[in-house]
């Protein structure tokens, strides 16, 4: 007995240690980082995932495309390459996540660009003449911001560092206001990820490349579906009857199609259950969603965000929620799901049904509805603006 006690005091003090060396490394650490000189051409680009994805990606392709005299620093995964590494410019130079390297990076950039809390995570301090703007990842989302105790730790101090937030709508002003971000200045330009979805005349040639990556012969019609995760690893949102879809699909809108599914990184692990066929394929790798979102004809997808994003295509999107109760109960919506635009279909049943029952007069009114309760201000050139912006604050130089 007197042993056990020994060595679980050992234990405990051997993790006390721990804990106080990893609170000393970090001390050290910032202290120094604190007098890194900060460069005013250089920008630090973090997303959630560690890929050239999302709104910072499309940011970055602007800036490249007006040869600026930046250096653009990516952070990318601790360990392996970015998926979409051959979509990234040659110009822009890659850090690994949680080295010494990114925090110097950082602590070293004019302005940090983020989709989420990155910047604050590892807790690298932000000087004044540093400009933190958050782009976020959501898009008027139905899904109540939320995490862990470490993640609303993080959350709580990313409003003391961000400067301003970029919004799509008054919605997102609101949201943003009452969580994380109250007094935080709003870039109103909407989210450069979604500029894309108004390129009309690139439209033809995204779909070509989409369907020639996904193996989809370019006389299909497409049907995106893409369901987001579950904090508690729920999947019966597989359960679609996919034969039975195509058959609805085909009987509705004519034509053949090919059902395109794409699970959220968070549920990769589901991916290897997609039996592809010629008609039904697995799109998880494709990392652009807005490409996707492009060259689909049709979407399915449940409480992801994607959805607002989409409805600005005016394309058909149904919602497949066999699990809403329960969903509304551990995370919250910010709006009534079915004050949405879309079908809410809780089996196969209900979801075939909406699919041969669909009437886009209908629907195209609900659409200019909902964005015009939520005050959509989106008008596809948030890239523009944005970089606009930067060069603004870049042309200011930096305050000693």
């Amino acid at each position: 007995m007197y042993l056990t006690r020994v060595l679980l005091d050992g234990n405990l003090l051997l993790k006390a240690r721990k804990h106080l060396d990893r609170k000393f490394t970090y001390a050290m650490r910032n202290i120094i980082l604190r007098f890194r000189k900060v460069q005013n051409n250089k920008i630090f680009i973090s997303t959630y995932d560690n890929n050239y994805t999302c709104n910072p990606s499309y940011i970055a392709d602007e800036i490249v495309r007006r040869n600026l005299d930046v250096d653009i620093v990516w952070v990318g995964p601790k360990k392996g390459i970015i998926k979409s590494f051959a979509k990234m410019p040659h110009s822009i130079r890659v850090v690994k996540r949680d080295t010494v390297e990114m925090y110097e990076e950082q602590a070293s950039a004019r302005i940090w660009i983020d989709n989420a809390l990155n910047c604050v995570w590892y807790g690298i301090p932000k000087k004044r003449n540093q400009v933190y703007i958050n782009t976020w990842h959501g898009s008027m989302g139905i899904k109540r911001l939320s995490g862990n105790r470490f993640w609303l730790k993080r959350a709580k101090k990313c409003k003391s560092y961000t400067d301003y937030c970029i919004t799509n709508s008054k919605f997102e002003e609101d949201v943003f206001t009452e969580t994380f971000w109250p007094g935080v200045e709003y870039l109103k330009y909407g989210h450069a990820r979604n500029d894309i979805l108004f390129k009309t005349e690139e439209f033809a040639r995204i779909t070509k490349k989409v369907k020639n990556e996904l193996k989809i012969p370019q006389n299909r019609k497409v049907l995106l579906y893409a369901p987001t995760f579950r904090d508690n690893g729920d999947i019966h949102f597989f359960n679609i009857d996919y034969r039975r879809l195509k058959e609805s699909l085909e009987k509705r809108f004519g034509g053949e199609w090919t059902i395109a599914i794409r699970m959220h990184f968070k549920n990769g692990f589901v991916s290897s259950r997609i039996k592809e066929s010629e008609w039904l394929v697995n799109a998880t790798a494709y990392e652009d969603m807005q490409e996707l979102m492009v060259a689909c004809d049709a979407g399915i997808t449940d409480y992801s965000s994607w959805a607002y994003d989409f409805i600005l295509t005016k394309k058909p999107l149904f919602l497949y929620v066999p699990d809403v109760a329960n969903y509304d109960q551990a995370r919250g919506f910010y709006f009534n799901i079915e004050s949405t635009p879309f079908l809410n279909a809780h089996n196969n049943d209900e979801l075939n049904e909406g699919v041969m029952a669909f009437d886009d007069g209908i629907y195209q009114q609900k659409i200019e509805e909902f964005l015009n309760d939520k005050g959509c201000y989106e008008s596809g050139t948030a890239a523009k603006q944005t970089v606009d912006f930067i060069e603004k604050i870049l042309s200011e130089g930096i305050e000693e």
